[in-house]
């Protein structure tokens, strides 16, 4: 693994790590700041995820430059398995970081735990490779 991914593995690992922190605060009590503040962890850590697997798919020669391509070439490298789950995973950020609907901020922060499992999958999957 070259510098550039394993810098951003590391960025996302602390980032995944801040995320996992929420989870747990909102599991206790979730009251609506703790939401919000997992929502925007799940934002930020799921940017730098798309971005640790662009490096990383840059060092095996592909080139994505959207979170999209980055998500289906990763699936066809075999480093995800379920891409439906990633590509609502890149939906969802989508609606957190373009609008803010309570309903919708509700529907998407219950998916959080399984993109988060995810999320730790892929770095485990990319830290082989």
């Amino acid at each position: 693994m070259n510098d550039k991914t394993q810098a951003s593995i590391g960025k996302l690992t602390r980032a995944l790590g801040r995320l996992d922190e929420a989870l747990r605060r909102a599991s206790d009590s979730p009251d609506s700041i703790v939401i919000d503040a997992t929502i925007q962890r799940f934002e930020f850590s799921f940017e730098l995820c798309w971005k640790a697997v662009k490096n990383a798919l840059g060092e095996v020669g592909l080139e994505s430059n959207s979170p999209r391509e980055a998500v289906k070439m990763a699936y066809q490298a075999h480093w995800i398995v379920n891409e439906g789950v990633w590509l609502n995973m890149l939906r969802d950020r989508n609606l957190t970081s373009h609008t803010y609907e309570e309903e919708v901020a509700q529907q998407i922060y219950a998916r959080i735990p399984e993109y988060h499992q995810e999320m730790v999958r892929l770095v485990g999957v990319i830290r082989t490779h």
